[in-house]
């Protein structure tokens, strides 16, 4: 059947409409197969948050205001589908096992998420060109958090497990690597930077203070988005992490090969020059020691 209903917005709290804020006729599903969703057991609380709703049903709930006590009674010219007390802890093989409630118009929607909490939302029902962004856009979020993953777990490894000397950060090592680049923001005492492990609202792999002395201290944040390095005791330095596409990562390489290729012409000179008595042997192996760090 048909229903009426007004347009979205993309998160739980209230937004300006991303289309035409009219109201719209649109075929969807049937408003007793909406009910049974939320009375059947079918739908948990986390598939608001993961877009399950919107992308396997094409109907979104959006919030609408919390309470303290049961306020359904307060809808008097709604009828609700449940409409006895809503379980609360437990399982939802408890005596009361509903969670949720719906209107019998499947315009409304209860939450009980404890004993003293009642959420109510909206609930819209999506066209077919909204259902498709939505989707897209979780894709390419699940993606993105997939390519996060896999730079945490490199940099876990290289650079803390493995301690990657601040010398190298760059020198197109991560870059030419492992396609990563890491874009420093701020430079400073531990004291006044911005990001640093066990201080703030973000997760880090390790969360420990960074070590100094000889070795260089790293850590990174759980989304592989932020680095912080400890250089020695109090000069700390933050990154942010970027991933490169293919063609940046080309470029870095070419600019390592014209680097290379460089050296070894100066290789080339310095060994004329010894040949030529005009720089001594010491000299000689000093130089070319550098260079061939360099590299």
């Amino acid at each position: 059947m048909a229903l009426y209903c007004s347009r979205p917005s993309y998160n739980l709290s209230v937004r300006p409409p991303l289309f035409n804020p009219k109201p719209f006729k649109i075929n969807c599903m049937d408003t007793n197969e909406i009910i049974k969703l939320f009375t059947n057991g079918h739908i948990v609380f986390e598939d608001i948050i993961t877009k399950r709703l919107e992308c396997t049903y094409g109907i979104q709930l959006v919030q609408k205001g919390k309470s303290r006590f049961d306020t359904r009674h307060n809808n008097a010219n709604l009828s609700w589908m449940v409409n006895k007390e809503l379980g609360w802890g437990g399982s939802l093989s408890d005596e009361y096992p509903y969670r949720w409630d719906i209107t019998s118009d499947a315009s409304i929607v209860c939450y009980r998420s404890n004993f003293v909490e009642y959420t109510f939302f909206d609930l819209i029902v999506l066209s077919k060109e909204e259902q498709d962004i939505i989707i897209k856009e979780k894709k390419k979020a699940e993606l993105e958090a997939l390519e996060r993953e896999r730079i945490v777990n490199i940099l876990t490894l290289v650079l803390i497990h493995q301690m990657l000397p601040f010398s190298k950060v760059h020198t197109g090592f991560l870059e030419i690597n492992y396609g990563i680049h890491l874009k420093q923001t701020q430079r400073g005492m531990h004291m006044n930077m911005r990001y640093k492990p066990r201080y703030g609202n973000l997760n880090w792999v390790a969360n420990q203070v960074l070590c100094w002395g000889s070795n260089t201290g790293w850590d990174i944040t759980t989304d592989g988005k932020i680095a912080c390095c400890r250089i020695n005791y109090d000069d700390y330095v933050n990154f942010e992490i970027e991933v490169l596409s293919n063609e940046e990562i080309e470029e870095y390489k070419e600019k390592e090969q014209m680097n290379a290729d460089d050296s070894f012409k100066k290789l080339q000179v310095l060994k004329k020059m010894l040949e030529n008595n005009l720089i001594s042997a010491i000299e000689y192996d000093k130089k070319k020691t550098e260079l061939i760090t360099s590299l």
